[in-house]
């Protein structure tokens, strides 16, 4: 009985040790944006250069994962001619970087392209491991205890996620707290030639929301009030509706044309329905567009007297539904010291912690303007 009791106690105290070696300390915030990442059962690089992000709803990943990993599949990449290859003795995937194109041996289009992001490649994870049979998992803070891990698995992998998060904890805890100086740096090193707050004022704020219901759209407006402007994406069926379109214009909002399609053809029916419609309803001309989608719309856009609105920092994943998370988006545009353009995501996310948002801006002495074609 003695024996078994000692057994049990010493596996409690194992359990706390191990708890107290996974869970951040108390009160210290996870740097937001951060992921680890993973091939089978090596443990890739923390840092800036390397860091996975999301962009139109697609989930980005380094190159590096899958260059000289035991994932079966090889990466290079051409500078001279732009091109980024992966393939296998059977098959290949190619990235036209410089177009925005990606097709395979047979001559097959896929719609998710690849990223130069500062001379680094990044690709569409889901298209790649879709193309090449290799599976894919995200574990959250709560199954890393530090941060969310990205890890692409092979028919190689050994590991489970769990038993990998298990045998890695110590070195993942080593790598992030090694970034986390190193962030800190150099947000010293920033801050050495820049004001910090409440000093640094007059940092232009440009809200970027998704219209989805004319319900949500209206109570956004509302909790927006009359001193702060944002720029609401619309589709041409839903700037269908007059009276939305003359509130948004009459209370100093931004229409912008959320423009879908693959040719240049179905994108110029849109901006000229949409300058229509909202000609009609507010007499406002519309020369914003948000461009979802695979072609190349430069030129028409430039063609038609269009701006391609586009975003510093990409919140659809999370919004702004809470307090909490309108916290955390406060901290990041704290590290910045120009102008933001941020989009925060459908309309119905924007509710719960816009007033937090509002009021944290207002204290950082923040202006909150709508995107305009003279910005």
């Amino acid at each position: 009985m003695g024996k078994r009791l000692a057994c049990r106690i010493g596996a409690w105290l194992l359990a706390l040790a191990l708890i107290a070696v996974l869970v951040p300390e108390k009160g210290r915030a996870v740097l937001e944006g951060v992921y680890f990442t993973a091939a089978n059962e090596k443990l890739m690089d923390l840092n800036s250069e390397t860091m996975p992000f999301y962009s139109g709803g697609v989930l980005y990943v380094s190159s590096k994962l899958f260059d000289k990993t035991d994932l079966g599949v090889t990466y290079v990449y051409n500078s001279s001619t732009g091109l980024a290859m992966l393939y296998t003795p059977r098959t290949d995937l190619r990235f036209d970087v410089a177009n925005q194109t990606t097709y395979d041996k047979n001559g097959n289009y896929y719609q998710a392209h690849a990223i130069d992001k500062g001379g680094n490649i990044f690709l569409p994870m889901g298209t790649v491991c879709g193309f090449f049979g290799l599976s894919w998992s995200i574990s959250d803070e709560s199954q890393t205890g530090i941060a969310p891990l990205i890890r692409v698995r092979s028919s190689s992998a050994i590991l489970s996620d769990r038993d990998f998060i298990d045998a890695a904890s110590g070195e993942m805890r080593r790598r992030y707290e090694a970034y986390e100086k190193q962030q800190s740096e150099n947000t010293s090193d920033e801050e050495e030639d820049q004001p910090s707050y409440p000093g640094y004022s007059g940092q232009k704020i440009h809200l970027l929301v998704e219209s989805q219901s004319r319900e949500d759209t209206l109570a956004v407006m509302e909790e927006l009030g009359q001193e702060a402007q944002a720029a609401f994406l619309l589709t041409t069926e839903q700037m269908e509706d007059g009276d939305l379109l003359r509130g948004l214009v009459a209370q100093g909002h931004a229409v912008v044309l959320l423009a879908r399609g693959e040719t240049e053809e179905e994108i110029e029916e849109q901006i000229v329905r949409g300058r229509e419609l909202l000609w009609q309803a507010a007499c406002a001309w519309l020369d914003l567009v948000w461009y979802e989608g695979t072609a190349q719309v430069g030129s028409l856009l430039e063609e038609l007297g269009c701006l391609s609105v586009t975003a510093d920092l990409d919140r659809r994943e999370t919004g702004v539904s809470s307090a909490s998370r309108a916290r955390t988006l406060l901290g990041t545009v704290e590290r910045y010291r120009r102008d933001l353009t941020i989009l925060l995501g459908p309309d119905s996310g924007c509710l719960g912690g816009m007033d937090t948002l509002l009021a944290g801006l207002q204290d950082r002495e923040c202006m909150v303007c709508a995107w305009r074609s003279a910005a």
